[in-house]
């Protein structure tokens, strides 16, 4: 179809709908508060879910806990997501935003008491148990946060705010899971009289720049207190994210930012037809899958994997906390320029990827010694790296609801993340399979890692730029009144703008 027949398509659509002028719709200033509440939510949530793995050497010491038992908590996070995933558009279907934030933050709150009640009323015999419940409840609540977001987005902000505000979602989120590499490591440090981590008469291990424990400290009584106030924290954190919900969260604005967010959706069995046949769409989910899914499962067991490269908890946790921190602005940076240059969205997405792949071959090539260790070019590449994976995020999030929509923001969005966390699921559960990878074989996931990333960069290629909603928000229609044949007449028209 040529661009004049398209303007043509999309002039008789305006004829035959209700042509809304800019002034009827208005982004309010209530809405920073909105992502305020969510992003807290989102960001707690993801410190909650990845504070084991961080202290995972020290638990292993101290408390007996097996690799299998951390990676585990770390499974729970993502095993639980999925119901909780598949749920969240039944019940967006019946309900409303507000509901669904409630009673999630209210679950989530009630972890925090438990995790609050295991160190100071339960005995510490039954820390292992609390631990599970709690992981997997917060693992069920994890779905809200991303599948909710670009709901959250498309309702309250208008088009150029849209997506940047999607990369200050993801910017907290990463911003939650870095938390746990730096404090928990801080709060509960591994022994000093570990290993000597040398090769090559090079050290790699930072720990004694960070606190560790010494002989005086190593006993019982230190660790019961440390973690006692590691738990607290999260208790405490938890709670407050019912408390800054219930003050002000409705489900949606009186006035909406834009037309495409008061647009006609389709239902979620129409929905899922369309979808199936969108081919588009499912390279982004694929892609998704690929390198966020993949990477966020390295996270929870990067522990675990950097042990065999002798690389400290410490060293590990701060490494991972860096890399996650400087892609916050990393996330913001990139929605900007999506929002300024939507044409370009699938050469940046490309572009990002790419060079993301490329770092991380480099790192990989660095901590299996296929090329002289440095040290300075380990922490270049994983953070630089880390940048680039995770900052495509609010990319791929946006391209995924252009190239679905008129399906519902809350159904291509939990597509994603099912996509996202079924990878992560994969890779933890690969380490608690007995006989299938030993201590000397989990350097390999390195490797799964690289392929991953280098499939995800091919699908990125095959992807086909539609902006069928920038289209909606810069004619100014409302296709409420509309049928679904022409709703699908103008997602056919797949107007590049």
């Amino acid at each position: 179809m040529s661009d004049d027949e398209r303007r043509r398509l999309i002039s008789a659509e305006q004829s035959q709908s209700q042509v809304i002028s800019q002034e009827a719709f208005r982004a309010t200033p209530a809405r920073w508060y909105i992502l305020f509440a969510f992003c807290y939510m989102g960001m707690i949530q993801g410190f909650v879910g990845n504070s084991w793995g961080p202290i995972a050497a020290a638990m292993k010491a101290q408390y007996g806990w097996s690799d299998q038992t951390t990676s585990l908590l770390g499974t729970w996070m993502s095993a639980m997501f999925v119901p909780g995933a598949i749920l969240f558009p039944w019940v967006m279907s019946w309900s409303n935003m507000r509901f669904v934030i409630l009673a999630n933050t209210t679950l989530m709150a009630l972890s925090g008491v438990v995790k609050i009640l295991s160190v100071t009323v339960i005995p510490y015999n039954f820390l292992i148990y609390s631990a599970h419940a709690t992981q997997i409840v917060n693992g069920f609540c994890g779905a809200v946060p991303f599948s909710a977001v670009m709901y959250v987005t498309v309702n309250w902000f208008p088009t150029k705010e849209r997506i940047v505000a999607t990369g200050v979602v993801m910017a907290t989120l990463n911003t939650g899971i870095a938390i746990p590499f730096l404090l928990g490591p801080q709060l509960i440090p591994e022994s000093n009289n570990g290993t000597n981590l040398t090769q090559h008469n090079q050290v790699y291990d930072i720990s004694p720049y960070l606190h560790t424990v010494n002989d005086t400290e190593h006993d019982k009584d230190f660790y019961d207190h440390r973690l006692m106030w590691y738990q607290v924290i999260q208790g405490v954190t938890l709670i407050l994210t019912l408390v800054f919900v219930a003050i002000y969260f409705p489900s949606r604005p009186k006035l909406a930012p834009t037309a495409s967010a008061v647009a006609a959706r389709l239902s979620i069995s129409e929905g899922l037809r369309v979808l199936l046949r969108r081919g588009n769409f499912w390279l982004i989910v694929f892609a998704y899958a690929l390198t966020s899914g993949t990477f966020n499962g390295y996270g929870l067991t990067f522990d675990v994997i950097m042990q065999k490269s002798n690389i400290s908890q410490s060293t590990a946790g701060l490494l991972a906390f860096i890399g996650l921190l400087a892609s916050v602005p990393t996330n913001i940076f990139i929605g900007s320029m999506a929002a300024l240059f939507s044409r370009w969205q699938k050469f940046m997405n490309v572009a990002i990827l790419l060079s993301g792949t490329l770092l991380f071959i480099g790192f990989v090539a660095m901590i299996e010694d296929w090329i002289p260790r440095n040290t300075a070019v380990i922490w270049f590449t994983y953070v630089l790296g880390t940048m680039c994976i995770t900052g495509v995020v609010p990319l791929l999030f946006d391209m995924s609801t252009e190239s679905s929509h008129p399906v519902s923001e809350e159904l291509s969005s939990t597509i994603m993340v099912l996509g996202n966390q079924m990878m992560c699921n994969v890779f933890t559960i690969i380490i608690q399979i007995p006989g299938l990878m030993s201590d000397d074989d989990k350097d390999r996931l390195n490797y799964v890692l690289l392929v991953s990333f280098i499939i995800a960069v091919f699908l990125s290629v095959l992807y086909r730029t539609t902006n069928v909603r920038l289209l909606i928000d810069a004619y100014s229609i409302t296709i409420d009144q509309l049928d679904t044949r022409s709703i699908q007449q103008i997602r056919n028209a797949g107007v590049r703008m």
